[in-house]
């Protein structure tokens, strides 16, 4: 599962994503190797980890409303 994948990045290692999660290192284990399924509450809580990450990541890059956008009054 790569959303699982990526929050073992995010965490920095299995071992604090399972406290982080308070889900055992060898139960989050298995669940990255697919021989058990991801519990609907702990994927919730996994994209929520993502999330927070990214936004807290792209908020220094995110664009101006102004730019892109018309330069000037409409014609």
């Amino acid at each position: 599962m790569m959303a699982l994948r990526r929050a073992v990045q995010i965490c920095g290692g299995l071992d604090l994503l399972s406290d982080t999660l308070n889900v055992s290192t060898q139960t989050l284990e298995l669940m990255l190797v697919g021989e058990e399924a991801v519990p609907q509450p702990l994927f919730t809580q996994i994209v929520g980890l993502l999330l927070e990450a990214t936004a807290t990541r792209q908020s220094k890059h995110t664009p101006d409303s102004n730019e892109g956008g018309r330069k000037g009054p409409r014609q």
